[in-house]
């Protein structure tokens, strides 16, 4: 049980991270005009798949350190 909690703890903590390191680039230069919907989308699915391959790492690591 405790290791679920865990689990999706280090999970939404990885999107939120994920999602304030990427604010800090500038992409409205790269965005055209009326396609902010699909920026959208693209930035969501980027945050997400970075948040699971930090996730897997640190949740792999703490695994790893215990054997």
């Amino acid at each position: 049980m405790i290791y679920k909690a865990v689990n999706i703890t280090v999970y939404i903590v990885s999107v939120m991270l994920s999602m304030y390191g990427l604010s800090c680039f500038h992409f409205d230069r790269f965005i055209r005009k009326g396609h902010m919907r699909e920026f959208y989308v693209f930035y969501l699915v980027a945050s997400v798949g970075l948040a699971y391959l930090f996730a897997s790492f640190i949740l792999n690591f703490g695994t790893w350190s215990f054997y």
